[in-house]
């Protein structure tokens, strides 16, 4: 089991407690338990996982629509819902 830093403060919705995914090394680990205001857990089994290491939540490949039908909301909510803990990059299009 990974237990990561992120929970509901930071705008992971608690409606993915036991049923959400995060990806580590382009693998889906699933997330277990429930998601507290500022942890989570995910079951890194099948993956080669240590200490420090990254779990990603939201890429191109698991984006934040993908993340939304998990949490049976959509993409615009998860966006909406990130909390202010996480770093922002504005890209100029």
């Amino acid at each position: 089991m990974a237990t990561i830093g992120v929970g509901y403060a930071d705008g992971l919705h608690r409606s993915l407690s036991n049923r959400g995914s995060a990806v580590f090394d382009d693998t889906p680990v699933p997330l277990v338990g429930r998601v507290s205001m500022d942890l989570s857990t995910f079951d890194v089994t099948d993956v080669q996982a240590k200490p420090g290491d990254l779990l990603t939540l939201l890429d191109p490949a698991h984006g934040p629509d993908a993340l939304g039908r998990e949490a049976q909301t959509i993409g615009y909510e998860i966006l909406t819902s990130l909390g202010r803990r996480y770093e922002r990059r504005y890209i100029d299009a």
